[in-house]
């Protein structure tokens, strides 16, 4: 499967510049700067280690289009004759080629990231001082066409190119006229030029001579899966390759005139523009999709001819079995049910990347759109899948191992839709009282979705007293905000800890204005200046389409406040996802009695239990963070 030797830098070099070794196509550009050049040829001459390179032997199932090194030409290095993928590595090579090898410029950067044209010198003075650092021994200066003239300056200053370190009938030339500039003017500080030039070919050319690089070599026998994995392991300093990549690279090998980043690049446009929902969708998520549908649609017909049945699935392996004639068959209708899935979230007030609670779970949702296609427009499936997209946020289902869930979920929820049985996952399904004041931040899925719930529930305008629709969403800045204000629940005696006031339980959509007006007053202070606006009875039917006790709000009653508002989010959960919550009413109670707020509730003794969340809590609070 794969064997590791030394190799003479000089014979990777050579193949290099002979196309022998090339870069597969999903290899990104070289963007290596101008110290770290100079690092890495201090550390050659110095013979010391600079890492194994990896590379693949061409042939095999992993059929890969490839390029040249950057500084070796296509007249030079046609792709044809690659015999060998550089898959990690080319950052060092490709510094090493332009460098030692390469007759031009170096095209690198500066500390600005800024683009330079540079030429590489050892100051051989310097590099034959013990006392020097030899790192310092390395420069690099502004491209100066190479003639005569530059030529004797080199010889003056004592600055060999590095293109003339190796053994090469031009790095020979330039010793000659070295030798011979100094014993033409005479006083070579080193007192004989030539012995001077021996020692320096001894001390520092003899290194990069007989320097050896760690090749580890993948056979050809190696699967496409094998490949990336191995890439993924080794490839920690750059950046590393995914399955897009190599699909891209594997698709483009297989003889067509196509791109599949191009073709993505064009459908990423166009969904992105059209739906912001969509925007954390990437290539990998659409290859995804398009691979449920293919692995599906291989095992139905398997199992009506007597085929290999063979499972549903969207991992990786799955994906890199992917072929061209697959993935033109099915790209288009994947790219439209994104676009239904999109039309989907809209219905759930899911607008924004932002706003999606799950974006794994679109994988599945939009290959559920192609899958079911016009089964989806009556009320009864549209119902369906509506419970399943919050059984999953709610349960937090897609936290981990979602391709293995995303596969199950095509499978069970498209058999459910047309008549079978309940899906195994919205049995299991079930959501916590204590993890509803838990939820803290928009890092939790279930964060997002009690928003958007809330949303598609219809509350009305804080302003207007109108029933909240999307213009008005957009138009007047909605978000989701505290009801009582962060800074009047600090000031209270004893103070309201952060875990409760800000538990979505105490927020609600509001709009900018209005979150305004709010500040950090009691709402026994800012309901009447919201009133001015509204009459008193259309603000408090604005506050109960917010699960909002008014009495509670007026009274500055908070306890009383979180307990009912609790018990009615509970209540809009199960709703949505077809069964009923556990009754939180005593986990919200005990909650307030632990913060001091409520001993008036009952009189019971205090049980072990943490019905504050904490630990859900400082898990969000963390995620936040990062």
């Amino acid at each position: 499967m794969f064997e590791a030797n030394p190799v003479d830098l000089a014979d990777l070099l050579n193949d290099a510049g002979s196309g022998k070794i090339q870069l597969p196509d999903f290899q990104r550009d070289w963007v290596w700067d101008d110290d770290r050049i100079k690092g890495l040829l201090s550390s050659v001459s110095r013979q010391f280690p600079i890492g194994a390179i990896l590379t693949l032997e061409r042939g095999g199932e992993t059929l890969l289009r490839s390029r040249p090194i950057k500084g070796v030409s296509e007249q030079e290095a046609p792709s044809g004759v690659a015999e060998t993928f550089l898959l990690d590595g080319q950052q060092r090579l490709t510094a090493l080629y332009q460098t030692l090898r390469h007759e031009g410029p170096v095209v690198t950067r500066d500390s600005r990231k800024r683009e330079i044209k540079r030429r590489y010198y050892v100051k051989m003075l310097d590099a034959m001082d013990p006392s020097n650092d030899r790192d310092e021994a390395f420069d690099s200066k502004q491209d100066i066409v190479r003639d005569l003239s530059m030529q004797d300056l080199e010889f003056q200053d004592h600055l060999i190119p590095t293109d003339r370190l190796l053994d090469t009938p031009a790095a020979a030339t330039w010793d000659r006229g070295y030798i011979n500039y100094w014993e033409q003017i005479g006083g070579h500080p080193r007192g004989d030029a030539a012995a001077f030039l021996d020692s320096f070919t001894a001390s520092v050319k003899r290194a990069f001579r007989s320097y050896k690089v760690p090749v580890i070599r993948l056979d050809k026998e190696n699967s496409k899966e094998a490949v990336c994995t191995v890439f993924e392991k080794v490839n920690r300093g750059g950046i590393p390759l995914n399955t897009f990549d190599l699909v891209t690279a594997t698709f483009a090998g297989e003889g067509e005139d196509f791109s599949l980043r191009d073709d993505w690049k064009a459908r990423e446009a166009r969904l992105h523009s059209r739906y912001a929902a969509l925007q954390g969708i990437g290539g990998d998520q659409f290859l995804q999709a398009v691979t449920l549908l293919v692995s599906q649609d291989k095992r139905r017909k398997a199992d009506v001819d007597g085929g290999v049945i063979r499972p549903v699935s969207c991992k990786k392996d799955a994906i890199l079995e992917l072929d061209l004639v697959d993935y033109q068959c099915w790209a288009d209708r994947v790219e439209a049910g994104f676009e239904s899935a999109a039309r989907f979230l809209g219905n759930q007030f899911v607008f924004t990347q932002t706003d999606v609670p799950y974006n794994a779970q679109l994988v599945p949702l939009a290959a559920l759109c192609v899958d079911l296609e016009e089964s989806l427009e009556s009320d009864d499936a549209s119902g369906k899948l509506e419970r399943w997209f919050w059984s999953v946020i709610f349960s937090e289902d897609y936290g981990s191992a979602t391709e293995t869930k995303s596969a199950k979920d095509l499978v069970d929820v498209a058999n459910w839709i047309r008549g079978g049985e309940t899906p195994t996952i919205l049995n299991e399904a079930s959501f916590e009282p204590a993890r509803l004041i838990g939820l803290q931040t928009r890092a939790s899925a279930a964060y997002k979705g009690i928003y958007a719930l809330q949303m598609k529930k219809g509350p009305s305008d804080w302003r207007s007293a109108n029933l909240l629709s999307i213009d008005i969403a957009l138009s007047n800045g909605i978000d989701i905000h505290h009801i009582f204000p962060k800074k009047w629940c600090e000031r209270q005696n004893p103070p309201i800890p952060k875990r409760l006031y800000n538990s979505v339980i105490n927020k609600t959509p509001i709009d900018k204005a209005t979150n305004r007006k709010i500040g950090g007053k009691a709402p026994s202070e800012y309901l009447p200046q919201l009133r001015r606006s509204v009459t008193a009875d259309d603000l408090d039917a604005v506050l109960r389409s917010h699960w909002i006790n008014p009495d509670a709000l007026s009274s500055d009653d908070f306890a009383g406040h979180f307990v009912e508002r609790g018990e009615a989010l509970l209540r809009l959960i199960g709703e949505a996802m077809g069964k009923p919550t556990p009754n939180g009413k005593d986990a919200f109670i005990k909650a307030m009695k632990l913060a001091g707020l409520a001993d008036e509730f009952y009189d019971e003794e205090d049980e072990e239990f943490d019905p504050l969340g904490g630990e859900a809590y400082d898990e969000e609070v963390d995620v936040a963070a990062d």
